[in-house]
């Protein structure tokens, strides 16, 4: 099955002392009739935490020693996944398709690997941003960011959260294109309030598309509930045993549900 990873906490340089506090209410469902995953993330003192629905995964992320470490609340481990590793392995990847012969330009592998949509269409009133490609199409709703400040948190946690994903789902090229999509909302300094992907099964043919839907609320507040929330993911950290990370996987594999 398809996993989704939202939340990371991401530590910055002790110079950066004036950072934003703020929260980003999430839900996300992947194809028609599926129930929406619903996170929380959570930014401040220059970094970002999170946590999936109840008992859901937590992931969070130092930017100085650029190491994810994931954290079961059921299962009461955690595990660490090297950063650095994760980025070089993902552009590495990346360049490769490009340049293997044998990878057709006109694939969808190629075009996630350099992403290019053929249409960008954007209304400074309403927010809307479209873009179009032979393989996925994006319909946004964005809304402004405040201050530079929020918007370079807010862009940092965009980037490390696709590199996570595409360490933790490797068949999931759509991140990628995801990537290219950050871009341009980063140029524009707009928050992504509501996303609709369109996937198309073919080049420029839709037979049966399927749909990935999310809504974003931008909270610029943590109040004292959010603040016990993270500061029990830091007692999860502490005391929770730690083990490689395909053992980590594996235990958290087997206690998912069939479905």
């Amino acid at each position: 099955m398809y996993k989704l990873f939202f939340i990371l906490i991401m530590s910055l340089p002790t110079g950066f002392l004036s950072a934003a506090e703020f929260c980003i209410e999430n839900e996300v469902s992947i194809g028609e009739g599926n129930a929406a995953v619903k996170s929380t993330s959570f930014l401040f003192n220059g970094g970002f935490t999170g946590i999936i629905g109840g008992n859901g995964e937590i992931t969070l992320f130092d930017a100085k020693t650029q190491v994810f470490t994931l954290l079961d609340p059921v299962l009461r481990i955690q595990t660490q996944v090297d950063g650095a590793e994760t980025k070089k392995s993902v552009e590495q990847r990346r360049e490769q398709i490009l340049t293997r012969t044998d990878v057709d330009k006109n694939s969808f592998l190629y075009f996630a690997a350099k992403p290019k949509f053929l249409t960008e269409e954007y209304d400074a009133v309403s927010g809307g941003l479209a873009l179009q490609s032979p393989w996925l199409a994006y319909d946004l709703k964005t809304a402004p960011l405040p201050d530079a400040q929020t918007a370079k948190q807010y862009f940092d946690f965009c980037d490390w959260n696709c590199y996570l994903n595409l360490r933790l789902n490797p068949q999931s090229a759509s991140m990628l294109v995801r990537r290219e999509v950050d871009r341009i909302l980063q140029e524009k300094n707009r928050f992504a309030a509501g996303v609709t992907m369109t996937i198309f099964q073919g080049r420029g043919l839709i037979k049966k598309p399927e749909y990935a839907r999310s809504t974003h609320t931008l909270v610029m507040r943590l109040d004292d509930t959010a603040k016990k929330r993270i500061g029990q993911v830091w007692e999860y950290k502490r005391t929770f045993p730690q083990v490689p990370f395909a053992e980590y996987q594996q235990k958290v594999a087997e206690r998912e549900p069939r479905r």
